[in-house]
């Protein structure tokens, strides 16, 4: 018969087999996934190659025989033994050393593609869209049959409300890379305003769909944001980069896109508390305002208001009389100075002056001729002796003819002197008696304008047409033949007083 055991006992039995020495103090070579570090010190991964996987575990007194410090995605060579724990049955392999060898073939794949679409601006901040900040209606891209969608339904029950549409995919595996980017395209038709990529945590291979080209694509070219909470908050994804806003976890994701309720309740009554005292400040201010126009279309300050004007129209009238007086004064002191400096006893003396030089000059002229002849003469009883009388006759007649053509051109000279003094004189005369009247003219037409002027200002000037204004009782003016009603006492205000009467009736002029 068959000997029974227990499931301790075929534990401790396969455990004693792997201390056979083909699977005992070996290098295993792989490359490392899923790695996790406890507060223990103690480090949980897995190997693999293209083909197989085992899990691994280095413990804490172990950390020491390594040099550098282990993560997802290292090609390694590791020293250790085979065993099984019994408790669970587990198969592991218990790394004693470890020595670093490259890169794994998946890891160094997804920094390849990580850097290709960087360099095509698909990570840049700048094209990154805000979130809503009340969506109403949230699209999740996660396996129906995952905690996943639970978590995001409970956790945005206890917030802000929102509608959740489910678009199922596969989250690992063959194929699933497409299943997700038909989620997110269905969600984008069908209008949602928000949408999450999510799936729980697991090893590289595990979040390689996420990973994958045509999912970050289809996340970058959504016209509506989304958000990626894939693995836990120490894994990254493409996906991460490609989204607008990554969360560290899918409930996570769902606590960053629904705000807290009672967080937006106290921002309400924040905002109500605003709103009370602006509409407050903003009633005072008005209040204010009506009372001080109240105050301003009184009787009382429009009678005040007037006499005011008036007063400006009567020192403005006094100001300007002033100035022209002045002005005419100052004008006619310097009309009389001119008159002064041009009068006919002026020009009397320069006439004389004139004449006096003209007659100087004809003079000298006089005696510069004689003085000539003088020497002529003189010249001629000197040489008197060695010359004929023919000759002496001939050189007096030419040196006379001489005298004489100097004379006469003296003369003409003076003469036109004589008549240019008194052209110019003539005209300077007449100067200032023409400047003043022009200047006088336009004076007086200025005076005239602003007389004119002042008294368009006047308000009197309206009443002195035939103009007025009436009063009710109580001196409010009336604007309105619709604002009287038949018995009522009024007075209508003239030039050069108010009269008394009753409304009998009234008609409107439409």
């Amino acid at each position: 018969m068959a000997e029974t055991v227990t499931v301790t006992q075929l534990n401790n039995r396969i455990k004693m087999l792997l201390k056979h020495g083909s699977v005992n103090d070996i290098w295993v070579s792989g490359e490392i996934s899923g790695l996790k570090k406890y507060p223990s010190g103690h480090y949980y991964f897995t190997l693999k190659d293209d083909k197989s996987s085992v899990s691994a575990v280095l413990f804490a007194g172990k950390r020491a025989n390594i040099s550098f410090e282990p993560k997802d995605g290292d090609k390694v060579d590791s020293f250790g033994s085979a065993d099984l724990f019994a408790q669970t049955g587990k198969y592991q392999f218990i790394v004693s050393s470890m020595k670093y060898s490259g890169v794994g073939d998946l890891y160094a794949k997804f920094e390849a593609l990580k850097a290709k679409l960087k360099d095509e601006g698909l990570f840049d901040e700048s094209r990154k869209r805000a979130l809503p900040k009340y969506p109403r209606r949230i699209g999740v891209v996660t396996s129906s049959a995952g905690a996943v969608i639970h978590d995001i339904i409970t956790t945005s029950s206890v917030r802000f409300p929102a509608d959740i549409f489910l678009a199922p995919c596969l989250v690992q595996g063959e194929g699933a890379s497409k299943t997700i980017v038909s989620g997110i395209r269905t969600l984008e038709k069908f209008g949602v305003d928000i949408i999450i990529v999510a799936r729980g945590g697991g090893s590289l291979e595990d979040l390689w769909p996420f990973n994958e080209e045509n999912v970050a694509r289809a996340i970058a070219g959504c016209s509506v944001p989304v958000v990626s909470a894939v693995g836990h908050e120490t894994d990254f994804t493409i996906s991460d980069f490609a989204a607008d806003v990554r969360a560290p976890t899918p409930t996570g994701a769902a606590a960053i896109i629904l705000r807290d309720r009672s967080e937006t309740l106290a921002d309400v009554s924040s905002l109500m508390i605003r709103a009370e005292r602006a509409a407050g400040s903003m009633i005072d201010r008005f209040g204010n305002r009506l009372d001080l126009c109240s105050v301003k279309l009184s009787p009382d300050h429009v009678s005040d208001a007037l006499d005011m004007r008036m007063m400006q129209v009567d020192d403005l009238a006094s100001r300007t009389e002033r100035n022209l007086s002045s002005y005419f004064e100052k004008l006619g002191i310097r009309i009389q100075a001119a008159a002064g400096r041009i009068s006919p006893e002026h020009v009397l003396e320069i006439m004389r002056y004139r004449e006096s030089s003209a007659d100087n000059l004809l003079s000298r002229a006089w005696n510069s001729v004689s003085a000539a002849v003088s020497r002529a003469e003189s010249r001629m009883n000197l040489a008197g002796a060695g010359m004929s009388l023919k000759r002496i006759v001939s050189k007096a007649e030419l040196e006379s003819v001489k005298c004489g053509s100097l004379f006469s051109r003296a003369e003409i000279c003076v003469k036109n002197i004589i008549r240019d003094s008194e052209s110019r004189l003539g005209a300077v005369g007449n100067r200032p008696d023409n400047s003043a009247n022009s200047s006088i003219n336009n004076r007086e037409s200025y005076a005239d304008s602003l007389s004119r002027h002042l008294e368009g200002l006047n308000p009197l000037s309206i009443l002195s047409r035939g103009y007025g204004f009436v009063t009710d009782e109580k001196g409010n003016i009336i604007k309105e033949a619709g604002n009287m009603f038949p018995g009522e006492r009024i007075a209508v205000h003239m030039k050069d007083g108010f009269v008394n009467a009753k409304v009998t009736g009234w008609k409107s002029d439409e």
